[in-house]
């Protein structure tokens, strides 16, 4: 797998945790300078997680530093999506933890495998799975059973 090919869903992740362009292009590059540097992280199979590992802990650095909400409404919306819907989304995923919504960005904003997610947050894909499909149930319930997800 060549690392330059997981820099748009690495700066995609980290654009809907930190709400700031800027930020998510220099978070995203100290990602990938942080992955090169470090030989030890070069292992066949594993650089999505590591990837992921890596920008994860960054953006919970800058979250230290700036004391600021991770999900609001400097997010860009999705190509020709309806505002209404964007908000109602917006309004859903904020009533999550951000642990839950770092998981939905992962799995529906990037399409991860679940098994991917699975290691970066230490537990099984079975469990992880279950999570997934909880935080889903409960998302389509707040928006009122409508099929937006």
């Amino acid at each position: 797998m060549k690392i330059e090919k997981e820099y748009d869903n690495i700066f995609r992740y980290v654009l809907y945790r930190v709400n700031c362009r800027e930020e998510a292009e220099d978070i995203t590059q100290e990602t990938f300078l942080r992955y090169i540097q470090h030989s030890e992280y070069h292992k066949a199979g594993s650089e999505r997680q590591v990837l992921y590992t890596i920008a994860r802990n960054l953006c919970v650095d800058f979250y230290r530093k700036t004391k600021t909400e991770p999900i609001g409404d400097d997010v860009p919306a999705a190509e020709n999506a309806d505002i209404l819907r964007d908000v109602a989304v917006r309004v859903a995923m904020s009533k999550l933890s951000e642990e839950e919504r770092e998981i939905i960005i992962l799995r529906l904003v990037n399409g991860e495998n679940i098994s991917v997610i699975a290691k970066i947050f230490g537990t099984s894909r079975f469990t992880m799975s279950r999570m997934i499909n909880g935080i889903i149930s409960r998302l389509k319930e707040e928006l009122g059973k409508e099929e937006l997800l």
